[in-house]
């Protein structure tokens, strides 16, 4: 019995561990891509990544460091995914019709 408590502690603590990182390594991204540090914000942003890919959030905010770093391809391709997640989201699709209106193509381009 004891052994099974000590167990289930140690795997809440060790839960507690990983949410805590991910918001440590998305928040600490934020803070650099403010600063204007892309690079660095870039390798924070890509740390918060696995078992996260399916936040919204996070896809628009690489989105913008990827933008930052001129990778533009890459930064749209995050706009999309994020859009996908979530679609009704208005500051994600304000950054994203920004992001055409920056880079789309001209209508001579196309």
């Amino acid at each position: 019995m004891k052994k099974n408590i000590v167990l289930t502690i140690c795997m809440v603590l060790l839960a507690g561990c990983a949410v805590h990182r991910y918001r440590t390594d998305f928040e600490f991204a934020n803070k650099l891509a403010k600063e204007g540090l892309w690079k660095e914000a870039l390798y924070r942003m890509q740390k918060a990544i696995p078992g996260n890919d399916r936040s919204p959030a996070l896809h628009n905010n690489l989105a913008v460091i990827l933008e930052g770093l001129n990778r533009l391809p890459e930064a749209e391709l995050e706009y999309q995914k994020a859009m996908k997640l979530a679609p009704k989201n208005t500051y994600i699709s304000s950054n994203y019709e920004r992001f055409k209106r920056n880079y789309g193509k001209n209508e001579n381009e196309k």
